[in-house]
């Protein structure tokens, strides 16, 4: 049922920030490393960062969780619900037994106090996440730790001044405890909060376990273990997976060439699956799901050859990567689509209403020229071009407009008809996490 009949894997699921308008109906996502700036810090969060650093113990040194979608290092909220806000910091001792600890301090005046220090277990804090799963209205810490191989899901709720763990060490592989914007997660339509915890046995067989905090702590309300192995999950995300449908997305290497993503959702306190098979969303590449099209529902992607290039060889073919939605029965539904460069310097979408009518010219030759047009009447509707850095200056403010630029080269494309509303936008939905210092 599953094979690995096609080939290599792209790191096509990158982080990306939306550019500009660039072929006609055309937007072109690129590497947003060259425009990230390390935030400035506001007046209190200095004077945060200084009590912290002052009340840490010698030789330790601040640390930050390891997952890239929340790198803040401290995270203020009221977690009691007094109305006085608690700030959360950790730091590691490297020379010490327990290497990671925690801090909390107490927001008093215009300054901070220390209420009390924790130690965490294990050698790596690899999450960090302020959300209120215990159902009490308040907040919770929720921390991702690793002792070598393993990783393992740690709670804390802070009441009456003191620090009371509420979960304990449960091993994951991923957990999906929020949604893309930061918000929790009511998987059973209950009305309460609840999280999945997914982890992989030594034989490769995964397993998705749901739960719920009720009367004093965590209960397991149902757990689906697939019949089929994988070596990894690689991304793992919550919310909207069909309209009205709140649910999880994992998306799974099957081999070193091929994987699929599977869609689960709850019904009656049963985990679901929303595809009888992974036929439906199986692919020869390494794509990340996610809400593509800012809708809030969650797409996955495939892997499409253009109309042309059938004939050709795996490594000297061109691409069209699809994202489709589940339709929330038994099928999917086409969302959108886009060319991506194979080093993945950039994603270019493409109007939805071109899917199915049109191709890239097979004369087009990777990193030097494409050339996309209308299958029918062969017309070109917007092409890209690779410069070298003194090509680019003969040619920058003529009719090409760049994407994105390397050290010896600049990316550059043009369209049929540039749109009148070309300029720069903003496409990556934000987490909204409040009062995050993110220094």
């Amino acid at each position: 049922m599953l094979n690995s009949r096609w080939g290599r894997l792209l790191a096509g699921g990158a982080v990306s920030i939306l550019l500009g308008s660039v072929l006609s109906g055309c937007t072109v996502i690129s590497d947003p490393k060259g425009l990230m700036r390390k935030p400035m810090m506001s007046t209190d969060k200095e004077k945060l960062l200084n009590v912290v650093q002052r009340e840490q113990p010698p030789e330790s040194k601040l640390i930050r969780p390891k997952d890239m979608n929340n790198t803040s290092m401290i995270r203020v909220e009221d977690l009691n619900g007094d109305g006085t806000r608690e700030a959360i910091v950790f730091y590691e001792t490297p020379n010490e037994n327990v290497r990671i600890h925690g801090m909390l301090l107490e927001e008093q005046g215009d300054s901070w106090v220390k209420k009390l220090t924790f130690d965490v277990p294990g050698n790596e804090l690899q999450s960090f996440k302020v959300l209120d799963i215990t159902n009490d209205g308040n907040p919770d810490i929720i921390l991702g730790v690793s002792l070598q191989e393993q990783k393992a899901l740690t709670a804390y709720s802070y009441k009456a001044g003191a620090l009371e763990q509420v979960l304990g060490g449960v091993p994951y592989n991923q957990y999906i405890i929020d949604d893309v914007q930061g918000n929790t997660l009511d998987l059973n339509g209950d009305k309460k909060n609840d999280f999945a915890i997914v982890s992989l046995n030594n034989s490769g067989f995964a397993s998705i376990a749901l739960y719920q905090y009720d009367d004093g702590s965590f209960k397991e309300v149902d757990r689906m273990q697939t019949d089929y192995t994988v070596k990894e999950i690689y991304n793992a995300l919550g919310g909207q997976i069909a309209k009205d449908k709140v649910g999880i997305v994992l998306d799974s290497e099957l081999d070193d060439r091929s994987t699929f993503s599977q869609i689960i959702y709850v019904k009656d306190n049963k985990l679901v699956n929303a595809f009888k098979s992974p036929d439906q969303t199986y692919r020869d590449d390494k794509i990340l799901s996610g809400d593509v099209d800012n809708d809030g529902i969650i797409e996955f992607g495939l892997k499409e050859t253009p109309k042309g290039w059938e004939h050709y060889v795996f490594d000297s073919r061109m691409w069209f990567y699809t994202f489709y939605q589940w339709d929330g029965k038994d099928n999917k539904k086409f969302v959108s689509f886009q060319y991506r460069d194979d080093a993945d310097l950039f994603h270019l979408n493409l109007k939805p209403e071109w899917y199915g009518k049109i191709t890239i010219d097979t004369k087009s030759e990777k990193e030097k020229y494409i050339r996309f047009k209308m299958i029918d009447t062969d017309e070109t509707v917007g092409e890209i071009k690779y410069f070298t850095l003194s090509q680019w200056e003969q040619e920058k403010g003529k009719s090409w407009k760049e994407i994105t630029r390397t050290n010896d080269r600049v990316i550059a494309s043009r369209g049929a008809q540039l749109d009148a509303d070309d300029g720069l936008l903003d496409n990556i939905p934000q987490r909204n996490r409040k009062e995050e210092l993110n220094e």
